[in-house]
Formats: C-alpha cells, sequence, structure tokens
C-alpha cells in the first residue's frame, strides 16, 4: 500500500505541476493574442491622439469578462484612454504614466491586486507602425477562471488516484491472505528451530514457488532431527570415555605424586648418605697429604681429592635440591662479617681466573656495612655459583663482581650483586629458562662446558628464600649480567665505625717503587681516611725520619718485599736499626708465601706479612693492631690460602678396575706428527698401536684384523674420517655384528656442529685435538680397560695447547719464545723413561714435513682449490699445535677459515705471515734441539 500510495501521489503531483504550467502558457499565449488585436485597431487613435476612438477600441473588450483592465499610453507614455471592469475603488485605477519598467518590448507579469486573492496576469505590447514605436497597450486579465478550471480537474484526478487506491488494498488483503500465512508459518517454525524445539512438517498444497519453499524446509527439519540424534549419541558416548580418562589420569596423578614424593625422599637420603662417607674420604685424603709421601703418591693423592671435592660440590647441589623439592630448605639469621665474607670468596676464584687469564675484579659501594645479619652459607653459595659459571663460560677479559646498595633504613639495608662477564653471553631464548632445573644455556651434546643444571635453580630458590629477587641480562656474544636482590638486617657496627676505629691518629707509608694510583692498597686506605705517603726504597729511610723529625711520625710502613736493587725484608732490617723509628709497625708485603721465614721477620722487626693479593680484612686487623702502640700484638703471618684446582670426576674412571692386556687399538691419522704425538700417547699407557694414513686404509684394516678401538681422525686423504666410519658400520651389518667397534673421533674442529657430525657418522664419541693424555685416557676408559692402572699422568698444571686458544698471528722473530714449552714438555712427559728421543723424533718429523705442506698449500692456493687448501691448513695448524708454535697454528686456523669460506682475497698475505712464522719456529726448535743435544 505504501508503494502504491506514493506512486500515486507521485503521478497526482506531476499531472498538477503540467496542469499548471500548460493553462498559464496557454493564458499567456491568448493574453498577448488579444493585446495584439487591440494594437492594430489602435495605430490611428495613436498617431492622431484621438481619445474617443480609442475608448470605443478598448470598450470591446467587455465582450472577454477575464480583462480587468485596459490601457493605451502613448509614444511619450502618456494615458491616451482606459477600460475598467469594475469601477474604482473595486478595481484598481490605471496609471496615468507609463512605468518605467514598461519598454518597447513586451512586458507580461503576475500582479497581485488588493482586492483579489487570486493573481492577474499583465500584460505591456508596444505599438509599432512601420518599425516605429508610436504607443503602447496595457492590459490585466484575471486568472479566477482558470484556476477554478484546474481544481475541478485536479479534483476529479485525486478522486480516481484515491479510487485506484482502494483498488490496491483490496488487493493487497487478498493477496495477504494467500501467500502471507503459508509465509507466516515457515517463520513460526523457523523460530522453534532456533530455539531448539523440534516441530512437525508443514503441511501444503501449493504448486508454486512458495509450495518448493516450503518442501526445501522440510527437507532440512529431517536433516536436523538425524544430526541432532546422531549429536546426542556422540554426546553420550564421549561423556562415558571422559569419565574414564578422568579416572584414568586422577590414579596417574596419584601415582606421579607419590612416585615425585618418593624420589625427592630418596634424593635426599641417598645424597646425604652419600656426603657423610665423602666427607671422611676428603678428610682422611687431607690426612694423607700431611704425611710423608714420594712425589708419584703425592700426585696420585692430590687427584683423588680434587675429584673427591668436585664430587663433593655435585652431591651438595643435589641434596639442596632435593630439599627444595621437599620443602625443607630454610635460611638462618646470624651476624657475620660481610666484606669478610667477599674477600673469602675472592680469594677462592682468583687462582682460577688467573689460570683462564681472566681479570678478577670485586667492586663494592663506599656505603656498604661490615656487620649484616643474615645467611652467609646460603649468601656464599648463590655468589659461589654465579662466578663459578661466569669464570667458567668467560676465556678473555674480565670478571667484576660489583656490590651497592639499593635502600637503606634504621633496620634493614637492601643490597644489590652483579656479577659481570665478557664471556659467550645468554641468548634471549635461553635467558627465558636458565633458572629452570636441569636446564643450560648450552644443552646440545658438543657443549663445551659440563655441570648438572641445577646451580641457577637453586640459586634462585634461595634468593627468594631470603626474600629477595634474581635475574640475569645482556644479549648473546655481549657477556652477561647475573644480578640478584637481598634485604640484611643491620646490627651495631657500619662502615662509619669500624673506618673511624681502624684510623684513629695513624699514619701509613706506603714504600714500593711500582705503586699505582689504581692499585688496590691506595684505594683501601683511601676509603679508610687513613693519611698516607708513597714513596721509592731509596727515599724511604730519610722520609721516615724527617716526619719523626717533624713531630708527625708515621706508624706503619707498608714495604713491598720485590724491590729495586733491594728486598723488603733488607730494608725493615735497616729501618729497625734505627733507635728513632723503635714504634714503627712494619708490614712486609709479598707475592710468595715462604719470601721469608718467621725467625728472619722477626730480626727484622716485621711485625706481619701479607701474601698479594692483599685481603681487606687481613690489612684492616694489622693497621687497627698498629693503631694502638700500647697493644701488644702478637707477630703474626696473613698467608693466602692454597689454591684448590678440581678435577673433573671421570679423572678415576680409567683406573676403576683391573683392566685386561693386549688391547689393540688402530689409529688412523694422516698427520706425523700427530701420529708420533698420538702413537706415545697409547703406548705408554700400553695399548698395541697400528697405524693407517686415511680411512681406505682404515677400513681395510679393520676388515682384515680385529681391533678393540679405533681413533678415526675426521679429516684425512682418499677416504675421510667420515666415509670410513659409514664403510665400517656398512661391513659389520653384512657380518651380522650389528654396532660392535667403538670409533672415537679425533679432529681439531671444536665448533658448534662437529660433535654432532660425528655421531651422525656412526662414530661413539668424540675428542677435539690436540688432546692430553688425561683426556685421551678418559675418553678410552668409557670403551675399553686400560691395560695399566697406574700410568704415569702429565702434569695438570701446563694447560693443553689447542689451536683454538692460540693468539693471534704475528711475524715473529727467530727466538725459543716463539714455541710454548708446555707444549714440548707435554710430549716429553708422554715417556718417562725416553722422553728427549720422543720430543726429537716428533720435533724432527714436524720439521721435515711442514716444508712439503706448505708447498702443497701455495699450490692449492694457485689453483683456487678451497678444500685442499682448507685440509691442508687444518693438517698443519694441528701439528703446529702440538709442538707449541702457537702463532702459526693460529695463523692455520684463519686460513682454514677463509678457505672454508672460499675467500681467497686475504689468503696469499696469510700464507706469506704463516712461512715466515715457519721459519721462526724452526730456527727456535732447531735451537731447542741443539741445546737439548
Amino acid at each position: 500500500m505504501l508503494s502504491t500510495g506514493s506512486a500515486m501521489l507521485l503521478a497526482f503531483l506531476a499531472f498538477a505541476s503540467m496542469s499548471i504550467l500548460s493553462r498559464n502558457d496557454e493564458e499567456r499565449q491568448q493574453l498577448t493574442s488579444l493585446a495584439g488585436v487591440i494594437g492594430n485597431n489602435s495605430e490611428l487613435p495613436l498617431l492622431y491622439a484621438d481619445e474617443q476612438q480609442a475608448r470605443n477600441t478598448l470598450a470591446a473588450l467587455s465582450a472577454d469578462n477575464r480583462i480587468r483592465r485596459a490601457a493605451l499610453y502613448t509614444a511619450k507614455g502618456q494615458l491616451l484612454a482606459h477600460y475598467l471592469r469594475l469601477a474604482p475603488p473595486v478595481s484598481t485605477p490605471v496609471d496615468s504614466q507609463l512605468p518605467a519598467a514598461a519598454g518597447e518590448a513586451l512586458q507580461l507579469h503576475m500582479v497581485y491586486p488588493d482586492t483579489q486573492l487570486l493573481p492577474s496576469l499583465q500584460l505591456y505590447l508596444p505599438v509599432l507602425r512601420g518599425g516605429q514605436h508610436i504607443g503602447t497597450v496595457m492590459l490585466e486579465a484575471s486568472l479566477s477562471r482558470m484556476w477554478l478550471d484546474l481544481l475541478r480537474t485536479l479534483a476529479a484526478s485525486a478522486i480516481a488516484a484515491l479510487l485506484a487506491c482502494v483498488l490496491a488494498l483490496l488487493m493487497a488483503t487478498r493477496l495477504r491472505n494467500n501467500l502471507t500465512e503459508a509465509v507466516a508459518g515457515l517463520i513460526g517454525a523457523a523460530r522453534q528451530v532456533s530455539q531448539g524445539v523440534h516441530t512437525a512438517m508443514i503441511r501444503h498444497q501449493r504448486k508454486d514457488e512458495l509450495g518448493t519453499l516450503i518442501d526445501s524446509f522440510n527437507d532440512m527439519l529431517a536433516q536436523v532431527a538425524a544430526r541432532d540424534g546422531a549429536l546426542q549419541q556422540y554426546r553420550d558416548q564421549l561423556e562415558r570415555q571422559v569419565s574414564v580418562r578422568t579416572e584414568q589420569l586422577e590414579k596417574a596423578k596419584n601415582a606421579a605424586e607419590a612416585a615425585s614424593q618418593a624420589k625427592s625422599a630418596f634424593l635426599a637420603t641417598m645424597s646425604h648418605e652419600i656426603r657423610t662417607p665423602m666427607n671422611g674420604v676428603l678428610g682422611m685424603t687431607e690426612l694423607l697429604l700431611a704425611t710423608p709421601l714420594s712425589e708419584q703418591q703425592r700426585h696420585y693423592t692430590s687427584m683423588v681429592q680434587r675429584s673427591g671435592e668436585h664430587l663433593l660440590v655435585i652431591i651438595n647441589d643435589i641434596l639442596d635440591f632435593s630439599k627444595i623439592e621437599a620443602g625443607k630448605l630454610t635460611v638462618e639469621y646470624i651476624q657475620f662479617n660481610f666484606r669478610l665474607l667477599l674477600e673469602e670468596i675472592e680469594h677462592v676464584f682468583t687462582p682460577q681466573a688467573q689460570s683462564k687469564q681472566i681479570r678478577l675484579e670485586l667492586v663494592l659501594a663506599p656505603n656498604i656495612p661490615i656487620a649484616v645479619c643474615g645467611d652467609p652459607n646460603r649468601l656464599r653459595q648463590v655468589i659461589y655459583n654465579l662466578l663459578g659459571n661466569a669464570v667458567k663460560f668467560t676465556d678473555s677479559g674480565q670478571i667484576t663482581v660489583a656490590v651497592s646498595v639499593t635502600g637503606e633504613d634504621e633496620q634493614s639495608i637492601g643490597l644489590r650483586f652483579e656479577v659481570r662477564d665478557t664471556g659467550i653471553g645468554i641468548s634471549a631464548e635461553a635467558r627465558a629458562r636458565i633458572f629452570d632445573s636441569f636446564s643450560q644455556a648450552d644443552g646440545s651434546t658438543t657443549r663445551k662446558h659440563g655441570g648438572t643444571g641445577l646451580g641457577l635453580a637453586i640459586s634462585k630458590q634461595l634468593v627468594e628464600l631470603m626474600g629477595g629477587r634474581i635475574g640475569v641480562d645482556h644479549a648473546l656474544a655481549q657477556g652477561s649480567l647475573f644480578w640478584f636482590t637481598v634485604n640484611f638486617d643491620k646490627r651495631r657496627i657500619d662502615a662509619d665505625q669500624a673506618n673511624s676505629h681502624a684510623n684513629g691518629e695513624c699514619r701509613a707509608l706506603i714504600v714500593d717503587d711500582k705503586l699505582a694510583s689504581h692499585d688496590l692498597l691506595p684505594q683501601l686506605l683511601s676509603r679508610w681516611q687513613l693519611d698516607y705517603t708513597s714513596t721509592g726504597a731509596s727515599t724511604a729511610l730519610t722520609t721516615l725520619l724527617q716526619a719523626q723529625a717533624d713531630g708527625c711520625p708515621y706508624h706503619v710502613a707498608l714495604l713491598e718485599m720485590d724491590l729495586p736493587r733491594t728486598s723488603g725484608l733488607a730494608l725493615a732490617a735497616a729501618l729497625h736499626a734505627e733507635p728513632q723509628l723503635e714504634n714503627l709497625r712494619v708490614i712486609l708485603l709479598s707475592s710468595e708465601k715462604h719470601a721469608a721465614d718467621a725467625q728472619q721477620q722477626r730480626a727484622a722487626g716485621v711485625a706481619y706479612q701479607l701474601i698479594q693479593p692483599i685481603r681487606e680484612s687481613d690489612l684492616y686487623e694489622c693497621l687497627s693492631a698498629s693503631a694502638a702502640p700500647s697493644t701488644a700484638a702478637p707477630e703474626l703471618s696473613r698467608l693466602a690460602p692454597p689454591v684448590t684446582t678440581l678435577t673433573p670426576l671421570s679423572q678415576s674412571s680409567s683406573a676403576s678396575a683391573r683392566p685386561r692386556k693386549g688391547r689393540r687399538v688402530l689409529l688412523a691419522e694422516d698427520n706425523p706428527v700427530n701420529v708420533e704425538v698420538a702413537s706415545a700417547m697409547l703406548e705408554s699407557m700400553g695399548l698395541d698401536v697400528s697405524r693407517a694414513e686415511n680411512g681406505e686404509q682404515a677400513l681395510h684394516s679393520v676388515q682384515s684384523d680385529a681391533y678393540d678401538l679405533v681413533l678415526m681422525d675426521c679429516q684425512m686423504p682418499v677416504m675421510d674420517g667420515f666415509a670410513a666410519t659409514g664403510a665400517i658400520r656398512r661391513h659389520e651389518q653384512q657380518q651380522g655384528q650389528g654396532h660392535k667397534l667403538p670409533i672415537i673421533a679425533i679432529t681439531a674442529n671444536a665448533l658448534q656442529g662437529d660433535r654432532e657430525s660425528c655421531l651422525a657418522a656412526g662414530m661413539d664419541d668424540y675428542l677435539s685435538k690436540p688432546f692430553t693424555r688425561q683426556a685421551l685416557g678418559h675418553t678410552l676408559a668409557r670403551w675399553i680397560n686400560l691395560p695399566r692402572q697406574n700410568s704415569q699422568s702429565v702434569d695438570d698444571a701446563a694447560p693443553p695447547v689447542t689451536a683454538e686458544n692460540t693468539p693471534a698471528p704475528a711475524p715473529a722473530a727467530a727466538s725459543a719464545s716463539s714455541i710454548q714449552r708446555a707444549a714440548l714438555e707435554h710430549i716429553r712427559a708422554l715417556n718417562p723413561q725416553h722422553g728427549d728421543a720422543l720430543l726429537e723424533k716428533i720435533l724432527q718429523t714436524y720439521l721435515r714435513d711442514t716444508p712439503q705442506q706448505l708447498q702443497a698449500l701455495a699450490q692449492a692456493l694457485q689453483q683456487q682449490d678451497h678444500e685442499a687448501l682448507r685440509m691442508l691448513a687444518h693438517r698443519l695448524k694441528s701439528g703446529s699445535a702440538n709442538v707449541g708454535a702457537v702463532e702459526l697454528a693460529a695463523s692455520c686456523k684463519q686460513l682454514e677459515q677463509l678457505a672454508r669460506q672460499q675467500s681467497s682475497a686475504s689468503a696469499a698475505p696469510l700464507l706469506a705471515i704463516i712461512e715466515r712464522q715457519f721459519q721462526s719456529a724452526r730456527q727456535a726448535l732447531e735451537t731447542i734441539l741443539e741445546k737439548e743435544a
């Protein structure tokens, strides 16, 4: 109805508009025609100004009842005659003057008389004769009749439109009764289905499109009903399965909880039970070391002690982790000397850092208190773990332990501990799990450093038990920064009180010609606000006597033992001989424990001897005693604790059982120097050694003879170690032996992924060259029983020389200093009876074979054969490192990397450097051979 009514309304409006416009236009045309007739009839009256004739002409308009007014104007615009249908004031009077707007053109416009509701149409028509304007005709017609006709027409049209709307309404009602009833039924059924209510099929007898729609809807209802039935069956079945699985999971959960509790209890019990006899083993070992022993017995006993200490560290970690899981780990609150604890930790790790040529620095904020209340053992354990990891994962640079104050009030103080290193760093992925149990930053099988993965997890638990937080910062290749914060209670004494007790009126004189402002001693004295002066050995006595004469004597003299042209002990004796300096307290500083015995110190008047690096607490006690001359302080000798080097736990594994005799080992190695070194190591262990120069010979040897173990070099000519290992494994499968013969990879590559490559090729173990006899023995002991239980060991203090830790290459002069003597001693120690002969044989082999390798390197570089260049550089690198030519080995390593990257731009200059370094190394080795000959 809205559509129909709108259409009819638009049609009616269009019709009305068109009717009004057409009738209006028609009226204008008629009025214009009539004005033209009057103008033609009025030419003579206008020419002769005949007013009467003009009135008669206008009087003819009375026959047309539409004309309301008419007038004739002369050419000058003067009224000549006019006509009015009604007399004024009923009708508007005619203007006596032609309006200015009426010109010589036709003027037609609407006017609205005051006495009429409807507008009138007014016309001004010029009268022309022979093209000359002679006057103007004005006609005004009423539009009343026109509007009445229009109203009658529009009324008839409106009635017709209304009748059409009524007819449309009747038809729409009939259509609704015919169609919407079925649609309403569909709507109701759809609503019931959407609400989840099942509904019956809709019945109908229609054959039109609506009937097709109803049939489709009925089909949909049938499918929905079928699917609901299937879904209900699945739901019932799923509920039964979930009920069964829930019951199973509940049982599994209870079993897992019981197993976890049993595991924690077992670990706690076993760790404690193992730790108890370990204390006895270490205690008795320490007592045994105090008894008279031969050098060999002392060496073996020290190995047992170091291995036991290493094992005890692992047991302690397991015990602490067990206590954490069992919820039995607690902390205590006692008063302890905070700075003394840090100094003890520093002295424990300083030798380890110095052995790796790493600088260890302890940085304390000046407002750190001396005495605090907390758990010193747990705090020491956390710092041990963080600092131990820093030393383990740092190969160069420095490690800094920094302590600062985060907040302080009258009762407590918050401290932040930071352990910064310049090591390998920790990736963002590893930082997310670094504090999880059994988690390590490098968990691959090729990881360089060992560990249980419990240290950081235990540290996190301990810090949280002490009410603090722990975290790690820095990105990969930028080192790492481990930090934790803990709050401590303050008790009685703080740094200011300690310092005021230490200084008093004490003045100190430092006698050291090499003293620098950044050394520890001036920093400590400045922190304690002591008045001190530094001088050399030559002016020390004069300075002391002058200060005594001026009335401001020195109370303490700190003498360096190693002085130019004299010694600290001799200077102390000279000072002791002066009567004016009888109250002077002399403290001797020495880097050696036995620089002077107690009798010599007493004779020279030395009150204390401090071992460098100086412990802050020791120096503090010496100065405190020296600040009170009336106090009879005992004569002490502060000595640094002995350095204990931990040995891997597997060190004693090779001697765990009585091995068999007659073990045969096949050594597959193409480098003559490496062959001699490895053969000497194996023979010193009582093994029967056979040799193969390449992988093909190794394969033939294994196929034709029986061996207990194979040492397989990875890079060899003809057939490399990977291909040879694969062929050996295939031969074993063909013979029905399975994986029987142990094959150990020996390679100078120690990069990430090399170990995985060897194991994937079928090898059983991995050993990086150059290796020590001890490391070789450990590896072999995992696969065979060594024939000699008490074989000669290599000095652990001499670190193995490797091509991976050699310094950067540089041209060197021909001197013995270009050879690392520790490597030569390492070779000599392989055979205690004939070590010199073995060393001479290896050096002669190296000097004879290396020129040929250099020629082959030059030829490979000229032919751009990168693979041959890489293999030759790899071979020369290993042999040079074995004889101690570390600079040459480092250059060969760089050449190997360039060949691996197929970059020959820098290879030629580097090869020239290698040749010069070999000449230098050859002269040095020949000099060594001549001296020993």
